[in-house]
């Protein structure tokens, strides 16, 4: 058992040392020059963005990393034939059975590189959500930006 928990320990530690370094506590003296507060955190310097869709009638939403909802284009029809057109570059597709479907797709462009940076510059919705926004109809894309 105890060979076990070494290996166990041997693991943990080297994970630990992938983490990046904390911050280093502040000094009283006030004798070293004032640094900037702001410091890069590994997850926000990520090259990785992740977003979340959802589709609301008339409607095509995203919430950023920041929290934030903003517009993303708007949906038209009626199951089984839905249609979307996107804001950014305005594109467009129709012919799907269901929202997920339809969300699928967009999440395929995205993922394609279709649009990358025009969704750093969508307008944020302005109007209510509603209660929760999970609940309904959403997927998860992931995008990685290029540096």
């Amino acid at each position: 058992m105890s060979a076990f928990r070494r290996s166990i320990a041997k693991f943990a530690n080297a994970c630990v040392k992938l983490l990046p370094p904390a911050s280093p506590p502040p000094r009283g003296g006030g004798a070293e020059p004032k640094r900037d507060s702001h410091r890069d955190h590994a997850a926000i310097s990520s090259p990785w963005r992740i977003y979340r869709i959802y589709a609301r009638p008339g409607h095509l939403l995203m919430r950023n990393e920041q929290g934030r909802i903003l517009d993303l284009g708007i949906m038209k029809g009626a199951e089984p034939d839905l249609a979307y057109r996107l804001y950014p570059r305005d594109l467009q597709g129709k012919g799907f059975a269901t929202r997920t479907l339809l969300l699928d797709d967009i999440a395929r462009r995205i993922e394609a590189g279709e649009i990358n940076k025009e969704l750093l510059n969508l307008t944020d919705w302005d109007q209510p959500i509603g209660a929760d926004l999970d609940r309904g109809t959403h997927t998860d894309v992931s995008m990685k930006l290029g540096r």
